[in-house]
């Protein structure tokens, strides 16, 4: 930062205060009365701690508070380079330029490295784009400020705050980002570098991104659910045991941890894995409500979810689904080479490269991901995305 005007020694003016702001002030023929009253209460505020103390300078600012608005803009330019350099100018003095015009607040905003937190805060909330811009490029920067400047859905001053590695977003500003990348491929590339991005946020993002960023997100948030799975075992016989009354919510959380999905017809009956190849097979030809409720019931999903990923253009959450249900590698690429375009069997061949790179159980877990509608952070980012928040 640029040094301060307080850096003299006592007794001394300081030279920039001492410096006349412009050739008429120096001559002594201010362009107006106003104009002369302001440059002196700025030779004040700029005096070092030693010359000054901490209330005289408030009172100061006080004062240039009722009279510096009814200056011209290139004045109060000018006052902001100034007090810039003022390691404790009084915050009022510093609030008001820098909620002026981004041309006053410039100086103060990219110079002065003592403003507190809450100002740039709250000119994070009140200022403009240009403003946001500027605080984007400030070194101190931290994640309430950043916070803040995320609440105005910019995407470029987004993708700015993206790019900087000096602080941390919050969980939440993380998923409103998430959010917003729906269709964004720019912020889905920065989204995906950060280190604050989580499993629920990428298995979101599978939704929406391309291929190539499907498999970095099943590779970057693979996981292994053994260590839930043996800590919680014992939960399992009184919850799902004969005469058991459970508790849904331990219930649902052990129904998300659980170690192999079984595939289940309509009436709850075991479905052998030819049953189960062949049903996925039709799904995946021709898709339909009995299609729908087949992959639902067999995967054991939700309809919504089931439709999705019959829908899905990419395939790769039918290649997810597949693994979760033990499908051999074989028949899962004779299913999806099995189209009648000609790109279907280049197509089963990316798809293998996915189905390939997942353990099982992994698969499953993603499933899970995918159908927890009960979680707080999935259901509040699914609400981003609709714009119900």
């Amino acid at each position: 930062m640029a040094t301060t005007d307080s850096a003299t020694p006592e007794g001394t003016l300081n030279p920039a205060a001492a410096e006349p702001l412009s050739a008429a002030a120096a001559g002594g023929e201010a362009g107006s009365l106003r104009d002369l009253l302001v440059r002196k209460l700025i030779d004040i505020i700029v005096l070092p701690a030693a010359r000054i103390s901490a209330n005289e300078r408030s009172l100061t600012a006080d004062i240039l508070l009722q009279i510096a608005d009814k200056v011209d803009e290139g004045l109060r330019i000018e006052i902001a380079r100034r007090v810039a350099r003022v390691p404790d100018a009084p915050p009022a003095l510093l609030r008001m330029l820098l909620l002026d015009e981004p041309t006053v607040a410039e100086p103060i905003i990219r110079s002065a490295g003592h403003i507190p937190e809450a100002l740039l805060i709250e000119t994070a909330h009140g200022g403009t784009t240009a403003h946001r811009e500027m605080l984007a490029r400030r070194i101190d920067l931290t994640t309430s400020v950043a916070d803040a400047m995320l609440q105005h859905n910019e995407p470029e001053i987004a993708r700015r705050l993206l790019k900087r590695e000096e602080f941390t977003f919050s969980p939440s500003a993380i998923d409103v980002l998430v959010s917003r990348s729906t269709d964004d491929r720019d912020l889905q590339a920065f989204l995906l570098r950060r280190r604050e991005l989580e499993p629920a946020h990428g298995f979101m993002m599978f939704w929406w991104v391309d291929s190539e960023r499907r498999k970095r997100i099943l590779s970057r948030f693979a996981l292994d659910r053994s260590i839930l799975q043996d800590t919680l075992r014992d939960l399992y016989p009184p919850t799902f045991g004969p005469g058991a009354t459970p508790d849904p919510i331990v219930k649902e959380i052990l129904t998300l941890l659980d170690r192999r999905h079984r595939a289940r017809g309509p009436n709850g009956e075991a479905v052998t894995m030819d049953t189960v190849k062949k049903m996925l097979a039709i799904a995946h030809a021709d898709f339909s409500q009995d299609g729908v409720l087949a992959v639902s019931m067999i995967a054991g999903i939700s309809l919504e979810l089931a439709a999705r990923i019959l829908r899905d253009p990419g395939g790769e959450p039918f290649a997810v689904m597949c693994k979760s249900l033990g499908i051999a590698r074989d028949s899962f690429f004779a299913i999806v080479a099995a189209g009648q375009s000609p790109e279907a069997p280049s197509r089963a061949e990316a798809l293998l490269a996915v189905f390939d790179m997942m353990a099982r159980d992994f698969a499953r877990a993603v499933l899970r991901y995918w159908d927890w509608d009960g979680n707080p952070r999935i259901a509040r980012i699914t609400r981003l995305v609709a714009g119900g928040e």
